[in-house]
């Protein structure tokens, strides 16, 4: 979200690259804390906020404040919380990888609605949910189930339009 490369966030946190590769890794075993701590204050420093896991919503990541970012922007980070290529959001979502990749560049002059409902659906489906920008703070992503694994399906946990 922060358009930073890995060696430029490793050095923002006073880390090396290697131990923010073993981090990001899923197979970690248990992580540096102190480098947690560094990566962490690096993160909030360049402002976004992580989100921390709930018994009923999983981990996140948002802007502090709001940014001007549409919920269409987080898109791309919601595709990258679970993994998916552009072919793997395309097979899901049943929207082309050329349209997603046109819609998370963002350089389009006018959004095609129906797609971007079609990809936040698929993600959703998928276990993310995109969180929308307000009053107070920015848009950002968020796994739909924390670590009481609740299926969040009910009114109110997918975004407004």
């Amino acid at each position: 979200m922060l358009g930073l490369k890995q060696s430029e966030l490793a050095s923002k946190a006073s880390i090396t690259r290697s131990v923010l590769l073993g981090l990001e890794r899923p197979s970690r075993k248990l992580p540096d804390n102190s480098a947690l701590f560094h990566l962490r204050a690096a993160i909030d420093a360049e402002g976004l906020s992580l989100l921390d896991a709930t018994e009923n919503v999983g981990e996140g990541v948002r802007w502090k404040e709001p940014s001007g970012k549409l919920w269409v922007d987080c898109l791309r980070h919601g595709r990258a919380m679970l993994g998916y290529s552009l072919d793997d959001l395309a097979e899901k979502s049943g929207v082309g990888r050329y349209v997603i990749a046109r819609v998370e560049s963002g350089k389009l002059r006018r959004t095609p609605e129906q797609s971007v409902r079609r990809l936040r659906d698929a993600l959703f489906e998928q276990g993310v949910i995109i969180l929308n920008e307000d009053e107070h703070v920015g848009a950002g992503v968020r796994l739909r189930f924390g670590f009481g694994n609740k299926d969040l399906s009910a009114p109110g946990v997918r975004p407004s339009e």
